[in-house]
């Protein structure tokens, strides 16, 4: 995928893909303020932070340990007598305080000081960095890497926080040590095939459980069909949709491929999709089609639009395919109004 993706666009994309509705009362974001991936990041962390911080951030017991006239917690009797404070009517105590400065926001903390070292963010972008710096001010700073990021764990009661830590470990890998002049040096992780593969299918599947409330919206796991043992099991590969959509009268099974082009260069001339992903789909559904609650399932391949706009319909093996693509050059309410039509129809 080139780079005519417009920037704003791409941060529409990662605030599905990591299931935070985007604000448009706040999302200002255009080539000269934002020119690049970096920036984008950046602009994407500041803005859930700000969101984090009108909602409350997260607070977690904390285990303290405090000389006071006024006794809590476990009072540590012989540690104060050893250091004398008992004499001056003080006491020793450990006790959980109630405090913002857990690890959750100490990596975002963290994240905002890396950012600010890092050259290329331009002089708006860095003033927001700045700004919501301050509103984690009492947070101490880490030592923050990928390992103790993955260390949070998210659940319902601190899920707006899936966005922004996701956005701190893109930052972090995209931050590698120069040898030469040991400065950090930023690679565009929206330019990894992996990464943005992931981000689209978790934007498809997101804005499919927001925009489509017909469908019961998931990713779902298929066996293999066949006279398998436990051995030969644990070694086939496994088959996991990136979506499924079910209602009563339909099911679906849409698998979502980001490539830099949905067609490739036959040998025998020509161009043409690519063969494996029609193989991966077509052996989803002849899986699942044995059961009976599936047996009239449809397979679809859904592509970013490049150079090629899909829009095919036939039939492989009795099954009807469908090959679409969705163009993320244009206005971001076109690109909903064309990705939902592409979903119902």
């Amino acid at each position: 995928m080139d780079r005519a993706i417009p920037i704003e666009n791409f941060y529409y994309l990662l605030c599905y893909a990591f299931d935070q509705l985007p604000d448009r009362e706040s999302t200002r974001i255009d080539a000269e303020t934002c020119p690049d991936s970096l920036n984008l990041l950046a602009i994407a962390l500041t803005r859930s932070i700000q969101n984090l911080a009108k909602k409350g951030l997260e607070r977690q017991y904390l285990e303290r340990t405090e000389e006071t006239p006024r006794l809590q917690g476990k009072v540590l009797v012989h540690e104060s007598k050893r250091r004398m404070i008992d004499r001056q009517a003080r006491m020793l105590c450990v006790f959980d305080e109630l405090s913002v400065n857990c690890l959750s926001n100490q990596i975002l903390r963290s994240t905002c000081e890396l950012l600010i070292r890092t050259r290329g963010l331009t002089t708006v972008v860095r003033k927001e960095v700045r700004a919501v710096r301050q509103i984690l001010r009492s947070v101490d700073s880490i030592k923050v890497t990928e390992s103790i990021c993955a260390r949070v764990r998210i659940h319902r009661n601190n899920r707006r926080y899936r966005m922004p830590l996701n956005i701190c470990r893109l930052i972090l890998r995209a931050h590698s040590p120069n040898e030469r002049h040991g400065n950090n040096e930023f690679f565009d992780p929206l330019m990894e095939d992996k990464t943005m593969a992931r981000v689209f299918e978790s934007f498809v599947r997101n804005f499919a459980k927001r925009h489509l409330p017909q469908y019961r919206v998931g990713a779902r796991r298929i066996e293999w069909q066949g006279d398998i043992d436990d051995e030969v099991r644990n070694v086939v590969p496994i088959m996991q949709t990136d979506v499924t959509l079910e209602s009563r009268d339909s099911k679906r099974i849409i698998d979502c491929k980001f490539y830099r082009s949905a067609l490739t260069t036959s040998r025998y001339g020509g161009e043409r999709l690519h063969s494996d992903n029609l193989y991966q789909l077509t052996a989803y559904l002849r899986n699942i089609s044995i059961d009976p609650e599936w047996k009239n399932v449809t397979g679809q391949l859904l592509y970013p639009a490049t150079s090629h706009h899909l829009n095919l319909s036939f039939s492989l093996n009795s099954f009807p395919i469908r090959i679409s693509s969705i163009d993320l050059d244009q206005h971001w309410l076109k690109i909903e109004d064309q990705l939902i039509e592409i979903l119902t129809n």
